[in-house]
């Protein structure tokens, strides 16, 4: 439940609006289906109840089950149903911003907000207000200038030997509401106080740190950065077990990250070197993330019927959005790529080699809000014949 809720006041604190300006339609709709399931988690565990965040989605009659709960925003369950039937996403997320608003509120016992961008945790009860705007007058090459200086700044830490740039600057794909994202390789992840006062010092810090296990967030200059830690032999294990049995890496994020990474700081070239491994996937290790996405493809199909005959739209938007993102796994699996979360696809998948044509404009629908039976039945049928065209 804390999980959930962190992820609440993130989605606050940047909403994925600027999704919607740059069409990344799949990724939106992936996100409204995560604020679903972390809302109804935050609920049921307020009310002594299991949580529920579940693949494939376990979220059965949660719109009586919230509506019915003690303490729970006033139809709650109502509030996601409409995230789940809205077919506008400028409606959908404004009922997804009021639903998180109440929720964390509730959690928190206070309803006042604060733009506080620390931890909200103990003493401290008061919820972040989404107050935070970047300032988008700087454009990729800047965020890329800005990005080089701060992974200077970190080689400061011990232990740090490698820093790159991730995310959309990295891919290549960034503009003008883009964080930074970095990742920062050492022989260990550096201690939170080490990190803390080094990042505190920096003259350029408006907000933050928020430091978190092995991830720093702060607003630097106006830019949104996050800072993300591995160890050496994290990479080092994950690409050992490649050539193995195959089975896909427990680090898929960091898999789909390393491979699409610009590095900023390599000196000894083991960036370089980790990238070229993952540039030449061993074909049973691809045959081993298609098949788990695969195995899971009844399941979905099982749920989904049930379903469909309860006219239960919130959990048939959690399977949809859940179903098309294995699809993605697989394809770009196929294509030598790994996926976490549908990140770029409308920008990736036209230039891939293997997988089904017009995929984003044949998938896009699917994710949309569930807006009667008839319509279900036929989105299964573009999602089975996806598969069927991507494996035979």
């Amino acid at each position: 439940m804390t999980e959930a809720a962190t992820q609440l006041r993130w989605w606050l604190r940047l909403p994925p609006t600027n999704l919607i300006d740059r069409g990344d339609h799949v990724r939106f709709r992936h996100a409204l289906y995560l604020i679903i399931h972390q809302v109804a988690t935050v609920l049921y565990g307020m009310n002594g109840l299991p949580e529920i965040m579940y693949y494939p989605s376990r979220l059965e009659g949660a719109r009586d089950r919230l509506n019915g709960l003690s303490r729970a925003p006033e139809n709650a369950g109502d509030a996601l149903w409409t995230l789940a039937t809205e077919r506008d996403p400028a409606t959908a997320w404004a009922a997804a911003s009021r639903l998180m608003h109440d929720t964390l509120a509730l959690l928190n016992n206070a309803p006042e907000t604060t733009g506080n961008f620390g931890v909200v945790t103990g003493a401290d009860r008061k919820i972040d207000d989404g107050s935070f705007k970047p300032d988008q007058s700087r454009g990729p090459a800047e965020l890329y200038a800005l990005a080089a200086e701060i992974a200077g700044r970190m080689q400061l830490l011990a232990g740090v030997n490698a820093v790159a740039l991730g995310g959309s600057l990295g891919r290549g794909f960034a503009d003008r509401q883009s964080d930074i994202d970095l990742l920062v390789f050492g022989s260990g992840i550096p201690r939170e106080t080490d990190r803390r006062r080094l990042i505190a010092a920096w003259p350029d810090i408006r907000h933050g740190p928020l430091i978190e296990p092995a991830c720093d967030s702060l607003v630097l200059d106006g830019a949104m950065v996050h800072i993300r830690y591995w160890t050496r032999q994290t990479v080092e294990n994950m690409l050992a077990a490649f050539p193995g049995p195959p089975r896909p890496p427990d680090q898929r994020v960091l898999a789909e990250e390393l491979q699409c990474c610009h590095p900023l700081i390599d000196p000894d070239e083991r960036l370089g070197e980790w990238k070229a491994a993952l540039d030449a996937l061993p074909a049973e290790l691809v045959k081993a993330v298609i098949g788990e996405a695969q195995k899971r493809l009844p399941l979905f199909r099982n749920q989904w019927r049930k379903a469909q005959g309860a006219d239960d739209r919130i959990h048939l938007y959690c399977l949809a959005n859940q179903a098309v993102n294995d699809l993605l796994i697989a394809m770009y699996i196929r294509n030598g790529r790994f996926l976490s979360t549908p990140r770029w696809v409308h920008k990736d998948t036209p230039v891939f080699n293997v997988g089904p044509p017009d995929v984003v404009g044949r998938l896009s629908p699917l994710v949309d809000g569930i807006y009667g039976r008839i319509d279900l039945a036929s989105r299964w049928q573009v999602l089975r014949g996806c598969w069927e065209e991507l494996v035979n």
